[in-house]
């Protein structure tokens, strides 16, 4: 019998709806479900689908008979796309679905560090009552974004409404609705420099290993904030710790960094310009219903080999 395997985390279940789905239109598959790897393993041996958060190369190694995999993240840097093109593996992913719930994080940053939420925090903390702490606000202020695919359009758009001036880099250098100017990679700097919060979302490739580096936060404003919510690896941290340090730049709210867990030993964790969150940004208590929408329409296309697929991943770009 034709297998689907299902490889969730324990953060999420697989909704009890998507389960129905499947019985009630695949019932000549069957289907595997669990969040142990262990579990999974012998199960991907004669496994034709696999929907998952993680795929290592002992995994692949392992699922023989696979031709499709649907990423239940955004990011698939971490899979063997190489080895997956060989044996022409299909990829999709479920980009697009993040853009709501991420791009209300990154108005959030910005909104807490115009108001300075983290003194104010550290101040609640020590019981101190100080009404002197300098209350900003983003309106009339400029935020660029690097990267602007369906997350950062709709930060864009949300914060074009909030009365922001919006400037971005993309690859692709097409223009953007909400979007002032939109630079090629060769104009990122300009983003820094005009910018009073410049927003990551680069993807992980091999141009953008550590691109974002003193170079970059040199140019930005004293007053400026970075909102790092892309790729750690996209950042030189150890220059981006030097320019909050050094108060090169007034603060930041960072959810990715270089090592994940962040070490106990970092000094981000000290500093008190810094706001962080331990790579949530994408995570919602409706995650799992979105990401299944996608799915469904995916799987109708791959069984019955009509219509379009949505978020076909390039095995070469990694994206």
């Amino acid at each position: 019998m034709k297998k689907i395997t299902i490889f969730m985390v324990p953060l999420y279940d697989v909704p009890e709806a998507f389960k129905q789905y499947l019985k009630e239109n695949y019932a000549d598959y069957e289907v595997f479900i669990s969040n142990d790897r262990e579990e999974i393993l012998p199960q991907l041996t004669d496994t034709e689908i696999l929907f998952t958060f993680k795929l290592d190369e002992e995994m692949l190694q392992m699922a023989k008979n696979l031709k499709w995999v649907h990423s239940f993240s955004a990011g698939v840097d971490t899979m063997p796309l190489q080895e997956m093109k060989n044996r022409g593996i299909m990829l999709n992913n479920v980009k697009g679905m993040h853009k709501g719930h991420m791009s209300e994080y990154a108005i959030a940053a910005m909104i807490n560090l115009a108001r300075n939420w983290h003194i104010m925090f550290r101040n609640q903390i020590k019981g101190v009552w100080d009404r002197t702490v300098p209350q900003g606000e983003i309106y009339g202020a400029t935020v660029g974004i690097l990267g602007l695919g369906q997350i950062g359009c709709e930060i864009a758009k949300k914060a074009s409404l909030l009365g922001m001036r919006v400037i971005g880099a993309d690859a692709s250098a097409q223009p953007k609705e909400f979007v002032e100017k939109v630079y090629t990679a060769d104009g990122i700097h300009e983003v820094f420099k005009q910018s009073d919060y410049v927003i990551n979302l680069l993807p992980s490739t091999p141009s953008t290993k550590q691109m974002i580096d003193k170079d970059y936060f040199d140019l930005m404003k004293e007053m400026a904030c970075f909102i790092h919510i892309g790729r750690g690896i996209t950042v030189n941290e150890q220059d981006l710790i030097e320019a909050l340090q050094t108060k090169r730049i007034r603060g930041m709210v960072s959810d990715v960094y270089l090592m994940e867990p962040l070490p106990a030993d970092s000094p981000l964790w000290q500093l008190e310009n810094v706001m962080m969150s331990p790579h949530i940004c994408g995570d919602s208590t409706k995650y799992a219903e979105k990401a299944v929408e996608i799915i469904k329409h995916n799987l109708k296309v791959y069984m019955t080999q009509t219509g379009e697929m949505i978020n076909l991943v390039d095995l070469d770009r990694g994206y």
